[in-house]
């Protein structure tokens, strides 16, 4: 490649970033509201699998929306034209929508799909930027892409169509996605692994279980109640009174009554407990409660079950020691 006689990559490449900006303005304007509308009930009414075919540049646009589908609960997944041509097309049945992306509808390797497409009766959707194209003509719902120039100086490259593209999936995934009620819960399901999985991650995952924790009767004295805490190591004991927990017992209250100069050996440790200690649900995200313990300065929560039971603690500790933040 003939190198440029001046260094002007900023000013090129802000140039291609204001064109690929322009484009996607202009889908937006000028987006069909029937044909997406129309485009996504398709979808919804599909009692199979939703399967992306494609190639090349719109292909791997085809794989990423696929996929983003499959991150939202809904099952869905990519064939390359070529594959489908020598046997992948076994995969696709009556009862699933195949969705193509082609900027020309023309895509010779998908044209020649389309004779052994129909003869399975498979329900095609379309993005083209044609509604007279070959793939466009064979679809039961097209969105037609409207994107006349490229981002490049030669007008060749597949820049603004591809974005536009890329655009559209997300804006139908989503919509597909709030339709059948798309949850929080449901995105961390089938994102296990890595960092946003772990953002997804229940505090009953990783608490200290109710029958680790020492439980101290309320009349016990504070020394004998805090060689009970020590065996344990969780650095707080539940005192209770009649098998209830009435309050908790901290290191961090020892200090105090400590610097108190209250003798140890003959207070009880209901008189010195916290009766008004915080509790969080099983349920609750411990990315939510790692920000209530740093924005309230406590390290450690009683865990409660949708009964209002008691089923464990969570520590600070156990949410640094699984790598949560």
């Amino acid at each position: 490649m003939k190198k440029t006689k001046k260094n002007n990559f900023f000013e090129i490449g802000k140039k291609i970033i204001s064109n690929e900006i322009s484009a996607l303005k202009k889908i937006s304007l000028n987006l069909n509201k029937d044909e997406f509308n129309t485009f996504c009930e398709s979808l919804i009414k599909t009692s199979g699998n939703l399967i992306f075919l494609g190639i090349g540049k719109s292909g791997k646009v085809s794989e990423k929306i696929s996929s983003t589908f499959s991150s939202l609960g809904i099952p869905s997944f990519y064939i390359n034209a070529a594959e489908a041509s020598h046997g992948d097309l076994g995969a696709i049945t009556k009862k699933d929508t195949l969705i193509i992306f082609s900027f020309s509808g023309e895509t010779e390797e998908l044209v020649d799909l389309l004779p052994s497409l129909k003869k399975k009766k498979i329900k095609i959707c379309s993005i083209t930027s044609s509604n007279d194209s070959s793939i466009s003509l064979a679809s039961e719902s097209h969105i037609n892409l409207n994107v006349s120039k490229e981002a490049d100086m030669l007008n060749l490259a597949p820049t603004s169509s591809t974005t536009a593209m890329m655009m559209l999936g997300d804006a139908i995934s989503l919509s597909v996605a709030e339709f059948y009620g798309f949850k929080r819960s449901i995105f961390g399901e089938n994102h296990p692994g890595g960092s946003l999985g772990k953002s997804f991650v229940k505090v009953k995952d990783i608490m200290v279980r109710k029958s680790k924790l020492p439980f101290i009767d309320g009349n016990s004295s504070i020394l004998s109640a805090m060689e009970n805490i020590s065996k344990k190591g969780y650095g707080l004991g539940l005192i209770t009174n009649n098998n209830q927990v009435k309050g908790i017992f901290t290191d961090g209250d020892l200090r105090r009554i400590v610097n108190k100069g209250i003798d140890l050996s003959s207070t009880l440790i209901k008189k010195e407990m916290i009766r008004d200690f915080k509790d969080i649900g099983e349920n609750e995200l411990v990315i939510d409660v790692a920000r209530i313990m740093e924005e309230e300065k406590i390290y450690s929560l009683i865990v409660k079950n949708s009964k209002n039971s008691i089923t464990g603690i969570i520590r600070m500790h156990e949410i640094l020691s699984a790598k949560i933040i």
